[in-house]
């Protein structure tokens, strides 16, 4: 079998900090190998309308191989209400899988943009309707990334609860060995506050893992993920 990539090894050992701390709880799954990203590149093999499409050598060198990898964990303190999930499938399972649906509420704009989009990562476990998604677009040199969450929803600017994240898909996989998927913490890269009643639950996730993460896991800086949280409340 093939060594894992550097960035494969810190996945890896992201989930085994969480699994090997005493404070939490924690279920994972690492599914058998498949091929490389850059073996599917370039994408017009795959479909002839991505001609244009390009995947980035840093999209390629960091792109994972597992089918999938996946981890849930919770707080094992009952008065902690602290919990996480992710389930990142292999990019290019994702690209060539199904857009999101939208309702019937969806604008023009809307109907173009989830045509674009294809999911990378949901939480299948607890099922709370947060996912992350890569866009399909031509003529990039970084393809964006978008979150959904139905607290994003507004019934006259956002209608399918998308947004924007202000992270590549690298950086994506960066972040997540910080956080662990704790819920929510997509919220701390997108343009939205945390202040409205509706993000109550994330709020209180993301103060208690930046409560607890520090020094559970002080091999990492969380600073400016605390300036997040805070320019956000």
């Amino acid at each position: 079998m093939n060594p894992l990539t550097r960035s494969e090894e810190l996945q890896v050992e992201s989930i085994r900090e969480v699994n090997d701390n005493p404070l939490f709880e924690v279920t994972y799954e690492q599914e058998s190998m498949s091929f490389p990203l850059a073996d599917f590149d370039p994408l017009s093999e795959t479909k002839k309308e991505w001609e244009h499409v390009r995947l980035s050598t840093e999209l390629k060198d960091c792109a994972l191989r597992f089918w999938s990898l996946s981890c849930g964990w919770s707080a094992v303190d009952p008065k902690r209400d602290l919990y996480g999930e992710f389930h990142l499938r292999h990019l290019y399972r994702a690209l060539i899988g199904d857009p999101p649906r939208h309702n019937d509420l969806a604008s023009e704009r809307e109907r173009r943009l989830m045509a674009e989009l294809r999911m990378i990562d949901f939480a299948p476990t607890r099922a709370t309707g947060e996912a992350a998604f890569i866009r399909i677009e031509p003529h990039k040199d970084q393809l964006e990334i978008w979150y959904q969450d139905r607290y994003l929803y507004d019934a006259e600017n956002n209608t399918q609860g998308f947004l924007r994240m202000e992270l590549d898909y690298c950086a994506y996989l960066e972040t997540l060995r910080l956080t662990k998927g704790a819920f929510g913490w997509q919220m701390l890269f997108v343009d939205a506050s945390l202040r409205d009643s509706e993000f109550r639950t994330h709020m209180e996730n993301l103060t208690n893992m930046l409560e607890t993460f520090p020094s559970a896991f002080p091999q990492y800086d969380y600073a400016p993920l605390v300036n997040r949280l805070e320019a956000r409340l």
